[in-house]
């Protein structure tokens, strides 16, 4: 920065004959004051004032005159201590260096600047940024300290304070700014410092970075239950395909299970697999069993980030986990920036067994045994399927002897629908709560059991899952994220109709015949039944098992069917919807309107998107509503499009054909223009896998 002080006595140098000057226009007042008001002699006063006068200017001028001296000295040595940095750099140091001034012109370079950039004659007041392929601003900005906001630490100030490299001529330089200030004008002399094979060795430490991977045929033994026919002559197909594949990007391949593989490869190698999405998904897709020409999938889990081979590994299998908690056919790449997924193209397939369940079944029962109560609690808002797959989990706690309560809203019209018997039962009678109260039951023994939901966000408490020790999460959408903290015990099926039936079949193989109750089979066949479409959709043979178990154990669906007939207000607001349509692509189906207000208008959406899925041609639809700030979104698909992969993209979730999302802030219109572009891009994604 220019010298202040310096600044301040330069001014001296135009000061003294202007000081002069006033101070004799003071003295001749002076005078004529001691003249008109004192018996002074005038010609005494005149000998007195110009003492004064004589004496004052003397002081002042050696003064002044003193300070300007010292200030030109100390300005001439730092010149000079300028001009020898760059002597010396220019003449004893093969260093390439710059001279520019403030707009970025090259005052003078070395030798060694003009050999790099290739030019022989002389730079001067010439652009930095066409001899170095960087501008001052950009040097500037990379190397001057950044100033930091009252809402910023000091480690988010300093991660601004970032490196500054360029290269030109065939090398890589990391560039170092020097102010330097010469008679009041500013100048900054650039340093290039070589960094060449720095910069090489660091990429290719990059691309030979490791990633881990793991492989599961995901669907081969059930689809063969099905099929009736051996898979075998299959599985070599697929065991060709993914060696071939791993040999053709230099991985590493070993199948350590029965159709079960781990996989190592470089960085490179993994950033060309993301550059291709996949394909490898599309070529295995492409192996059939059976008659019925089903598609074999795989789904794969690979991880880069961890500083060891055992950290990659672990987060390897993690995401391994959620590609199978997402349905399947699919890869989830963990790396230092995020998760991505790629793939998901196929509906899911019914692939858990009962086996599975009896498993979960006794872990369950177990964990709650061992707990001093249990809180169970579903989404917010909730449906038929939330309310009953928690009521499933409180008959299994009644049955184990262990205090229960569920959180739920219990002025909403679904909990007064489907509970209106059950809540005459003496369990029932005080154990659903709402969320402040079910906050005061937590202690360190308690269980949390979320049910149809992975989300804790849209929980109806979140305070309670934040609090909890001990969560188990039991839910049938395709998980989006990881969780904050790991839960003791995770079963998601995204091949399962709804949370009822896994419930259901968790009760068959924990409860003894004829312990559950009518009222409570009631409540939770609604679950299926409502997710199911009256088992029109998402249907598989183990949701006629679960609704057989139901109804063996006393539940009747014309009963349940009372639950869901709607007032005449709802009736009224779901004609709403028909006054917005339009069909985009001649086969997708798009209604919207405002809403009333209520709660409810996210369950007229739904429905107002499955009576637009039923008109002829049309393969999807979608409805938006608007619930205060926000506009919710309901997808719905006949199987032929992926709704869940078109609400990914503007932050939404669900199934293959069934799905939705919620946009914060938005116009219903802005939510509608942002749909049609996700729908765009999902459409383009399909194209392009499709050409390749």
């Amino acid at each position: 920065m220019p010298n202040k002080k310096f600044d301040f006595f330069k001014r001296f140098e135009e000061l003294p004959a202007i000081f002069y000057i006033v101070l004799a226009v003071v003295s001749l007042a002076a005078h004529i004051a001691l003249c008109s008001y004192t018996k002074l002699d005038p010609a005494v006063s005149g000998v007195i004032v110009v003492c004064a006068y004589l004496l004052l200017s003397a002081v002042v001028a050696f003064v002044i005159h003193k300070r300007i001296l010292l200030f030109r000295l100390q300005r001439d040595a730092s010149e000079e201590q300028n001009s020898g940095v760059i002597y010396t750099f220019k003449n004893y140091l093969n260093i390439p260096y710059a001279v520019v001034n403030e707009s970025g012109k090259i005052v003078t370079v070395n030798a060694a600047m003009r050999h790099i950039a290739g030019q022989k004659n002389t730079l001067y007041n010439s652009d930095i940024a066409g001899a170095c392929n960087i501008s001052l601003e950009q040097i500037l900005a990379h190397t001057e300290a950044p100033t930091s906001s009252a809402n910023e630490s000091t480690e988010e100030t300093a991660e601004k304070h970032t490196e500054c490299r360029t290269s030109f001529g065939g090398y890589t330089f990391r560039v170092d700014c020097h102010a330097l200030n010469s008679k009041s004008k500013r100048f900054y002399m650039l340093i290039f410092k070589d960094i060449t094979e720095l910069a090489e060795l660091t990429e290719i430490h990059k691309a030979e970075h490791t990633a881990v991977g793991y492989i599961l045929l995901d669907n081969l033994e059930d689809i063969a239950q099905y099929v009736k026919v051996s898979y075998q002559e299959e599985a070599t197909k697929v065991d060709k395909i993914l060696k071939g594949w791993a040999s053709s990007i230099n991985a590493v391949i070993r199948e350590y299970e029965r159709n079960k593989y781990i996989v190592i490869m470089s960085r490179q190698s993994l950033l060309g697999c993301v550059k291709n999405k996949f394909e490898i998904l599309d070529e295995i897709r492409e192996v059939k069993v059976g008659e019925d020409n089903m598609p074999i999938t795989v789904s794969i889990g690979i991880s880069t980030t961890g500083s060891t081979l055992y950290e990659r590994e672990h987060d390897a299998l993690v995401s391994l986990d959620m590609a199978l908690q997402r349905g399947g056919d699919q890869v989830v790449l963990r790396s230092e920036t995020g998760l991505y997924f790629f793939g998901g193209r196929t509906k899911s397939q019914q692939k858990r067994s009962g086996g599975h369940a009896k498993i979960i079944a006794n872990r369950l029962c177990s964990m709650i045994s061992s707990a001093s109560d249990v809180i169970v609690m579903g989404h917010t808002n909730p449906d038929f399927d939330s309310i009953g797959a928690c009521v499933g989990v409180a008959t299994l706690c009644h049955q184990l002897g262990v205090d229960v309560k569920i959180v739920t809203d219990i002025e909403s019209d679904n909990f007064k629908a489907c509970t209106s018997r059950l809540i005459e039962l003496a369990d029932y009678k005080n154990i659903f709560v709402d969320a402040i109260t079910g906050l005061g039951e937590i202690s360190f023994g308690t269980l949390l059991v979320v049910v149809d939901a992975n989300n804790f966000r849209i929980l109806e408490a979140p305070e309670i899952a934040k609090n909890s020790f001990k969560t188990v999460v039991i839910d049938h959408h395709i998980k989006k994220e990881e969780f904050e903290n790991e839960p003791q015990l995770v079963y998601i099926d995204p091949s399962a109709s709804s949370a009822c039936e896994m419930i259901s079949e968790i009760l068959e193989c924990s409860l003894v015949v004829g312990k559950l109750r009518a009222e409570e089979a009631n409540v939770i066949l609604s679950g299926i039944m409502v997710d199911t479409q009256n088992f029109t959709r998402t249907v598989g043979s183990r949701t006629f098992a679960a609704a057989l178990y139901l109804r063996n154990a006393g539940a009747s669906p014309e009963y349940v069917r009372t639950f869901f007939k709607e007032n005449f207000e709802d009736y009224r607001s779901e004609a709403l919807f028909g006054a917005n349509t339009e069909i985009y692509m001649d086969r997708i189906a798009i209604t919207w309107c405002d809403g009333t207000g209520s709660s409810n208008d996210r369950v007229l959406a739904a429905k107002a998107a499955d009576k637009l899925l039923s008109v002829k041609s049309i393969d999807a639809a979608f409805a938006l509503v608007r619930i205060g700030s926000v506009v919710h979104i309901s997808g719905r698909s006949n199987g032929s499009i992926n709704v869940q992969l078109v609400l990914e993209k503007i932050g939404g979730g669900g199934h293959f054909d069934v799905a939705g999302a919620a946009l914060s802030e938005e116009s219903t219109s802005a939510a509608k223009a942002r749909l049609l572009d996700a729908i765009e891009e999902y459409f383009k994604d399909i194209s392009k896998a499709d050409n390749e």
